[in-house]
């Protein structure tokens, strides 16, 4: 049996078969579980849909686990890809999405606190103390959440300046990607230094850096053998 060698395997689909699960995982934990759950500004409510939903609850965090997973493994096949390009570049984003990952990891101890505290783990703290904790574990998940965009924005600059300038990519992706630093950032400075602009300004910054992802998935997914055959090309090309 012929065992293929790092440059016969497809890199491309595989990073954006990961990619494609990353964001149905991470949009799963989020915005159908996580989000549907807090009431802002109510605690007890909060809790509440918590206790009357708590495998669903669990689910979101395993979910989150499996992101980081999948999240390394995107990170391997990215630099794969990309080292041809630029090594130091690429292997910038691979410290990058490194660097990201145990602060995500850290982050998911604050969901599964949040599930701790409804499950009585302080009998002797009166009812209301037990849900405003509840509730600052779960705001503190959400700014964990959007402090990692610090890392995740600059990351996908990197990303997306390796698309565009590896010639088997196309370059609207690259920049697109490039772009969606400007989201995570605007987004980050909004919650933490403008917080009253949040509702109107961080949906903007999000919703095209969002789809840039999404464009990157899909296209990697559907058009990996494509990209794989520009990536062989290139290795040639530098071979040559």
């Amino acid at each position: 049996m012929t065992i293929p060698s790092q440059d016969d395997f497809n890199w491309a689909r595989s990073a954006g078969l990961a990619y494609l699960a990353v964001a149905v995982l991470a949009g799963f934990a989020e915005f159908s579980v996580r989000t549907g759950m807090v009431v802002q500004g109510d605690a007890a409510a909060t809790m509440a849909n918590i206790a009357a939903n708590q495998m669903l609850y669990g689910l979101a965090g395993i979910a989150d686990l499996l992101v980081l997973l999948l999240d390394t493994w995107l990170g391997l096949a990215f630099w794969m890809l990309l080292k041809p390009v630029n090594k130091p570049i690429a292997l910038l984003a691979l410290f990058l999405n490194l660097l990201r990952l145990p602060w995500m990891g850290a982050n998911v101890v604050y969901h599964f606190g949040a599930l701790l505290l409804v499950n009585g783990a302080l009998p002797s703290f009166p009812p209301e103390q037990v849900q405003d904790l509840a509730a600052l574990l779960l705001d503190l998940h959400a700014y964990g959440y959007t402090a990692n965009g610090i890392f995740f924005g600059a990351w996908c600059f990197t990303i997306g300046w390796l698309f565009y300038r590896s010639g088997f990519v196309p370059r609207l992706l690259g920049v697109v990607m490039m772009l969606a630093l400007v989201g995570y950032w605007t987004d980050l400075f909004v919650v933490f230094v403008l917080p009253a602009f949040e509702p109107a300004i961080s949906p903007v910054a999000i919703m095209p850096a969002a789809l840039a992802e999404i464009s990157v998935c899909l296209w990697l997914t559907f058009r990996g053998g494509a990209v794989h055959r520009g990536f062989q090309k290139h290795i040639a090309t530098l071979a040559a």
